[in-house]
């Protein structure tokens, strides 16, 4: 009930601003009365491939520029959901499965053969899997979300939209920045860069960082705090101009990553054996306590080199982007949460669960090649051809054990014990090839044909081998010997029609169709049939979205807003066959529907405001969807003949599973708001400038489980933040103090049933990954720049 008074002011606030939008009127007569010059910075971006105000481009776009990044303290990709209300983050054990999602959806897969929904791009590069666009937001231009499906010139991994990162460039000028911040639980910072002219025709820039962040975590068991990392990483870039028609620019960078996270965390345990283990661990939702052997990590290696050129013909543009990236993780999940290294005496299952990670090994190259006509024109278009290559390498381990002879009580070590292992290795490459194009024919001075398609041809092959010895010798064999291989080929073709009509150059609105794709991919991980499996099916989109953009008030308000309507086809989703195995396939359709609103107010000189509102209804049905683990027990028997129930679960086979109907998509908000306020002014009696941001967010509830646990739920909530600071008059020096959460509200950013003593008929046993900004923390934040 708190959220739904929330959600009222905020619905009446952005219906307040929508109106001041459509009063010029009004707009004239506060214009005549101030004297202020306060106005909304215009925002240039790219998401169509070409350089355009944000006011006009014909979709969802949600544009924040490195001022608004470092404002709102946004370090790294994850902490986006922040400041876009229709983007959230899901945390898991490592970037690997990580995920975000962009109108509710996304990818909620573990598994590295198959792509995710949402596409990261980074200078024009894309990331073949979503783990490598959680980084660090360093040294940055801007950050683009474009929201729906943008197969059609951003390609076949961004059906659900598109994180587009764009970095600095070199500078015609000396300069440079550096950047320290310190935080409470251990957090330290540190950034740089510096760029200038070499030679007449040619530029440098490079940026360093370095984070140390002790965590936030208590293990108990090897007396450390976890959840933490050691990061360090470089970026380079020269810009080289032999002539006024040709540029070229070359980036490299590398990043380094060691992490003690994420060992799941209890929350709620039922069973009195494993609460009495754990001890003096009491599981709750603000618990921040551990107790394993250590050896729960994810560290990673990621590196790449690209080549930016662009060729002026005439008026029109011709542009290469040619990347080879790499990317490595090694990690391990102490799965059992215990400090033991050998087993314990359980009621059931596993007494030991110490051992389940592995690595994963990714080179990728991309080419683009496109040709831009120019602006202003009765047509203008964007035509390309583009090449993907990836080669992806995966293994991973697995130990558990149990009790030979038992001890006296439950809880004690087996006097005797087992262990069972398993080890694989396997490939995945996928070759894409694909001539695009989108163009805009402006019937009249206002109205606009919009139209664009991107025929695809793509490639995906696997090898596999899980070994038919246990990695460990001694052990027993926890899996039975698989290998195989195979590969699939499709060929696709995705488009978008549309309208757009100027009002004038402060108002437009547009109506889309679209049409997106997600490739098809196999089963790579420890627990795959290789010898038999089938390549799991694409997943397609077709899209609605209907959108106003416009300007008002002498260039103080910007309002963007869109209604859309998204049916997803074939949805690729993890199912779990066995306690501990599950695998990914195609189950039913989800449609995304909603409508969205974003906002910015120049007040005054001095008081600035932003935020926006997201509705969206994100559903799906699935048929044969694994049952939550507290409906397994009283699963009903179908008699001969029945027909199949939907939202119960049922006996089929040795197991059970469930028809899901009109069921929630994992961490998809329907309502999902954030608001900041800004005032900047002179302190009196000094040569400063002192600020103050009051930032907040809101959400409605979601839960963490495709299968609609109805244990994994995250309830509404809201958090505020504040910073307050000052800075020299030629802005040469910031000093930032911040409090994120600052009422200390409480939350997670993701759950899911244990693995250890936990079964149908014992359900009640939950972990969840905690937030650091769960708890109220402070920091401070000193910038130097010249």
């Amino acid at each position: 009930m708190q959220f739904h008074v929330s959600r009222r002011l905020m619905a009446s606030a952005a219906i307040l601003v929508l109106a001041a939008a459509a009063a010029p009127a009004f707009a004239q007569d506060v214009a005549s009365q101030s004297e202020d010059t306060a106005q909304v910075e215009d925002i240039i971006v790219t998401a169509q491939k070409r350089s355009q105000r944000l006011q006009d481009v014909p979709l969802a776009v949600t544009a924040l520029s490195a001022e608004t990044l470092s404002n709102s303290q946004i370090t790294g990709t994850s902490g986006l959901a922040n400041l876009v209300p229709s983007l959230t983050y899901t945390q898991s054990t490592s970037d690997l499965n990580n995920n975000v999602r962009i109108r509710g959806v996304g990818t909620a897969l573990f598994n590295t053969g198959l792509e995710s929904a949402v596409s990261f791009v980074v200078d024009g590069v894309v990331m073949s899997r979503q783990g490598q666009g959680f980084q660090e937001l360093i040294d940055i231009e801007r950050v683009e979300v474009l929201r729906g499906p943008q197969g059609t010139l951003f390609g076949k991994n961004a059906t659900a939209g598109v994180v587009n990162v764009v970095t600095q460039r070199p500078t015609d000028y000396l300069s440079g920045a550096a950047e320290i911040t310190a935080a409470e639980h251990g957090e330290y910072r540190f950034k740089g860069t510096i760029a200038s002219p070499l030679t007449d025709t040619l530029g440098g820039r490079l940026t360093g960082f370095y984070t140390d962040d002790e965590g936030y975590v208590q293990d108990t068991g090897t007396g450390q705090t976890v959840y933490g990392s050691e990061v360090f990483g470089l970026r380079g870039k020269l810009e080289w101009q032999p002539s006024e028609d040709l540029n070229l620019l070359v980036s490299a960078d590398y990043r380094e990553s060691d992490s003690t996270c994420c060992q799941l965390v209890p929350y709620q345990t039922t069973n009195t054996v494993l609460a009495g283990i754990r001890a003096p661990i009491v599981a709750s939702p603000t618990n921040r306590s551990v107790e394993t052997d250590g050896t729960t990590f994810a560290d990673s290696k990621s590196s790449g080199v690209s080549l930016e050129a662009n060729l002026s013909v005439g008026d029109y543009t011709l542009t290469s982007v040619t990347g080879y990236r790499t990317w490595t993780l090694e990690n391990n999940v102490e799965v059992d949460g215990f400090q033991s290294a050998t087993p314990l005496y359980v009621p059931f299952g596993n007494g030991y669960f110490g051992i389940n990670g592995g690595g994963l090994d990714i080179g990728q190259f991309t080419q683009e090649l496109r040709l831009t006509s120019p602006s202003n024109q009765p047509v203008e278009y964007t035509v390309g051809v583009f090449y993907f290559n990836l080669d992806l390498d995966r293994d991973f381990r697995r130990r558990v054990g149990g009790c030979v002879t038992n001890p006296a009580a439950f809880g004690q070590p087996c006097p005797t014990f087992f262990f069972s292992s398993a080890a694989h290795t396997a490939n995945t490459r996928t070759e894409n090839v694909a001539a695009f194009g989108q163009a805009e024919w402006h019937l009249t001075d206002q109205l606009s044909a919009l139209f664009g398609a991107r025929l695809q041809r793509e490639t995906v092959s696997y090898e596999g081998l899980r070994l038919n010895t246990p990695p460990f010798a001694g052990d027993r064999l926890l899996f039975g010997a698989s290998s195989g291989g195979g590969e699939v080929a499709d060929t696709d073709l995705s488009g978008k029609l549309g309208l757009q009509y100027q009002f004038s150059s402060q108002a437009q609105t547009y109506l889309t169709w679209s049409r997106g794709y997600k490739g098809r991919g196999y089963d790579v991980e420890l627990t795959a049939n290789f010898s038999t499996q089938v390549a799991v099916l694409p997943e397609t989109v077709e899209a609605w979205e209907l959108g106003y953009k416009a300007q008002g008030l002498d260039g103080r308000l910007s309002v963007n807003t869109a209604l859309f309507y998204a049916d997803y086809q074939n949805l690729q989703v993890q199912s779990t066959v066995a306690p501990n195995v599950s695998i990914p396939t195609n189950a039913g359709s989800s449609v995304s529907k909603g409508a969205e609103v974003e906002f910015q107010f120049a007040l005054t000189d001095r008081i600035s405001l932003s935020g926006g509102l997201t509705y969206a209804d994100a559903t799906f049905d699935a048929t044969g969807l694994s049952c939550p683990l507290t409906a397994q027990a009283a699963a009903i028997t179908l008699a001969a003949g029945q027909a199949q129930p939907v939202n119960t679960c049922f006996r089929i086979g040795n197991g059970t599973a469930q028809n899901v109907v009109d069921g929630r998509l994992p961490n998809a908000p329907k309502w999902r708001g954030n608001l900041s306020i800004r005032y900047d002014d002179t302190i009196p009696g000094t040569d400063l400038n002192g600020f103050i941001q009051l930032a907040a967010t809101r959400q409605s509830e979601v839960t963490f489980s495709l299968e609609q646990d109805p244990g994994l739920v995250q309830d509404g909530y809201g958090l505020v933040n504040l910073t307050v600071g000052a800075s020299t008059a030629d802005d040469r020096y910031t000093l930032s103090l911040f409090v994120r959460n600052l009422f200390d509200q409480d939350f997670v950013n993701g759950m899911q049933r244990e693995s250890i003593v936990t079964n149908a008929a014992n359900p009640g046993n939950i972990a969840y990954f905690p937030a650091k900004d769960a708890e109220r923390y402070a920091g401070v934040t000193l910038r130097a720049s010249f």
